[in-house]
């Protein structure tokens, strides 16, 4: 259970004050009314939870309050904050530490180090330790005694005990410590017991001498069974607890009774850098760092472990830094769930069970949320730049895994996303495709963001919404995408295949997903894919059958056309007939035919269904040398649409259309265009908003048949090189046609 402290004036934030030196001595300009010097545990208890910056770390921690240390414009800022009232003391620049269950911090500067007493406000006391020479190192602060390393002229180092008593230097060696060890390592768990790690060069075992202070000698020396450089220690008056790891990184928890040989083994699990505190009759233990984990760990949560009855209690959802505090407590920079990350009081309850108490609040979550959202309402993706970025701004950076899903309301095709993110941002690009890589539909969109913490902790954040896509209208598009498709005849069944997965995204190895639209077509001689003619909102096939007789299958947006209706005629007089192109400027495509005689008649589109072409006029004649016409839109950057003829040598001409349904005259644009069976102006394939033409080699198909040329927009070379596409592999096992 974690408790928030709560008072009758109630501290929302915690109020920081100046620190100036006055006669010498560290004191608080007075900006709130004075407060008992120390205070007691009620007293902590009653208080709110003050709020710390989002980057403070624990340095030292007292009866009184705790210091800080955090980021500032180009150095440290330390600061000190009472438990009593929540006021926090900004210290004068300047490098600190703290010690363990004390209210004494120190300033170092080099081998000068200033003491102050944070709860009395005691005129501070000056340490020069230059008599120890300049190599001596300070390595902590025990109480109101520095603990310093001055290494031997002859190898190895010793370990001074350096203090101020009645005014006077005292210096204390300590002789029972070795002085050939290869590691040190030095730990407090109370201000008058210091647990010294090292390595004997004897031996590889890691061993731990705990040196009572006000004696300077070691009362205890063993071996920490399994222990490996770096595992923590932790001592009290009666016990002493460590942990063990293996070779596989798996943890024990190791507990002896002090002065004796025999310990009790608790195996933890995986994980370095586990943290072990006593804490009475109890002992806690967690992996730190479990915050900013990639994976889950059980051992990320703080627990605390009864030394009389084993039984356990969880604390705190992950952990930093482990403090013993007074009182048979501990001080726990982690975090929770439900309260965040923080400084955390662990101290017994009224049955002797430990539980935690929020003390202050970095202001950063725990658990993730979404701060704010950018997801488009509807979205185009008919050009390059239609790619659709959906954003959520987490309030945190830490590790998390996310899942965005995209399904169309109406058809209930997916597009999910899966992403593992560090940054406050986490979503997707949509590229406008479903999760087969077909062209997303048109029409309303539900979006589900899932963001499952990547160390397991807390609850997945879940928000959900809706978006409609609403792309333009495509002359080749019969599946309602504002995509083009492919257009196949095998046999008397139409074909679609959706174009954006043919040409771009393979997929080789598995089936196409090929949509019948019907059978019977083999009735017809010529199908002609003009675009919309009907005045609906999808593209419409026209095609002739047998006798002449010219028919509209109007197109629904289902990859489907509704019953045809016949428009016209006497057809059969026309050996090619193509549509597309506007090439009258109103807005409509039109068709055009040539006749046996090579005569090119133009037929107006009027946007009625039931009458979709004006009567013909003719507007060229000479055609009979082609035997390929292709209406391909305005691919020359004219004022309107355009023809493309390709002659009996396999030349391929352009007719710019001059927007008055005549042409400019003819500009050769390629040869070797006779290796083509179809030549299709299958519209803007490639979404950069020009139109595009799409050849196939032989009917039937081989890998390598189908080719793409980009449109460029300019008359004089409309296409670019032949971009050889992999035809799909259902499409090469039988004989298909391409419209």
């Amino acid at each position: 259970m974690i408790h928030v402290r709560t008072h009758r004036r109630r501290i929302a934030t915690a109020v920081t004050v100046a620190l100036t030196v006055t006669l010498g001595t560290l004191t608080a300009v007075p900006a709130v009314a004075t407060a008992p010097a120390v205070a007691t545990a009620t007293q902590a208890a009653r208080q709110d939870a003050v709020t710390l910056p989002a980057d403070a770390r624990v340095f030292g921690n007292g009866p009184s309050g705790f210091l800080t240390r955090a980021s500032g414009a180009g150095a440290w800022v330390y600061r000190w904050t009472r438990y009593a009232d929540g006021v926090t003391t900004t210290l004068p620049a300047g490098t600190y530490t703290g010690s363990v269950r004390s209210d004494v911090v120190v300033r170092s500067e080099g081998g000068t180090h200033t003491l102050y007493d944070m709860a009395t406000g005691a005129d501070p006391v000056v340490i020069d330790t230059a008599f120890l020479g300049a190599s001596a190192r300070f390595v902590r602060l025990a109480g109101s005694t520095l603990v310093m390393e001055v290494p031997r002229a002859g190898g190895g180092s010793d370990v001074h005990l350096v203090a101020r008593a009645g005014g006077a230097l005292v210096d204390r060696k300590v002789p029972e410590l070795p002085a050939n060890t290869t590691y040190r390592w030095y730990d407090l768990s109370a201000p008058d017991t210091m647990i010294f790690h090292y390595k004997s060069a004897e031996s590889a075992a890691v061993r731990v001498a705990l040196v009572d202070i006000a004696t300077a000698t070691v009362v205890e020396d063993r071996v920490l069974t399994g222990a490996v450089q770096g595992s923590d220690a932790s001592a009290s008056a009666t016990h002493l607890a460590w942990v063990e790891r293996d070779a596989t990184g798996s943890a024990a928890l190791q507990v002896a009774r002090r002065g004796q040989t025999a310990t009790s083994r608790v195996p933890l699990g995986s994980g370095e850098s586990v943290a072990v505190e006593l804490m009475g009759d109890w002992v806690t233990y967690g992996v730190t760092g479990g915050a900013a984990a990639t994976a889950p760990n059980p051992l990320h949560t703080l627990t605390a472990r009864s030394l009389t009855d084993g039984r356990t209690v969880e604390l705190l959802d992950v952990v930093d830094r482990v403090r013993a505090d007074g009182d048979g407590a501990l001080l726990v920079q982690g975090g929770t769930v439900e309260h965040g990350q923080g400084l955390y009081r662990i101290a017994p309850g009224a049955d002797g069970t430990p539980s935690a108490t929020l003390v202050a609040s970095i202001g950063e979550p725990l658990a993730p949320d979404v701060v704010e959202q950018h997801v488009p309402s509807t979205v185009d993706f008919s050009t390059h730049s239609g790619d659709v970025d959906l954003l959520w701004r987490l309030n945190h950076s830490r590790p998390v895994t996310s899942y965005v899903e995209l399904t169309h309301t109406a058809s209930g095709k997916r597009w999910t996303s899966y992403s593992s993110y560090r940054s406050n941002y986490v979503g997707a690009t949509w590229k406008g495709l479903f999760g087969d890589y077909t062209a997303a539909y048109n029409g309303a969109y539900t979006w589900r963001l899932t963001v499952k913490p990547a160390n397991g902790i807390g609850p997945d954040l879940v928000r959900t919404g809706g978006l409609t896509v609403a792309n333009k209208p495509h002359p080749h598009d019969f599946s309602d995408s504002g995509s083009p498709d492919l257009l196949y005849r095998h046999g008397g069944r139409l074909l679609a295949v959706d174009a954006r997965r043919a040409l771009y995204f393979g997929h080789y190895s598995t089936p196409l997903e090929m949509t019948v639209i019907g059978t019977g077509w083999d009735a017809y001689d010529q199908i002609v894919t003009p675009g919309n003619v009907a005045g609906a909102a999808f593209a419409d096939v026209v095609a002739r059958d047998r006798s002449g007789a010219l028919w509209l299958h109007t197109g629904t947006g289902r990859t489907a056309f509704s019953p045809r209706t016949k428009i016209g005629g006497g057809w059969q007089i026309y050996n090619k007939i193509t549509g597309g192109s506007d090439l009258d400027g109103d807005g409509r495509p039109d068709l055009v035919a040539t006749d046996k005689a090579g005569d090119l008649w133009f037929y107006k589109g009027t946007g009625n269904a039931s009458a979709p072409f004006a009567a013909r006029v003719k507007t060229g004649h000479g055609w009979g040398v082609y035997n390929k016409i292709v209406a391909t839109g305005n691919i020359g950057g004219g004022p309107a649409g355009d023809l493309v003829a390709r002659d009996t040598a396999g030349v391929l001409w352009l007719y710019l259309g001059k927007g008055d349904r005549t042409f400019a005259a003819r500009t050769r644009i390629g040869g070797g265009w006779d290796r083509y069976a179809e030549i299709v102006a299958i519209g803007d394939a490639d979404r950069d908003g020009r139109p595009d033409l799409l050849a196939n080699g032989h009917t039937g198909g081989t890998h390598d048949s189908l080719a793409l040329y980009r449109g460029t927009g300019t008359w004089n070379a409309p296409f670019s090189g032949r971009d050889g596409i992999y035809t799909p592999y259902d499409l090469t096992r039988m004989s298909v046609t391409l419209f």
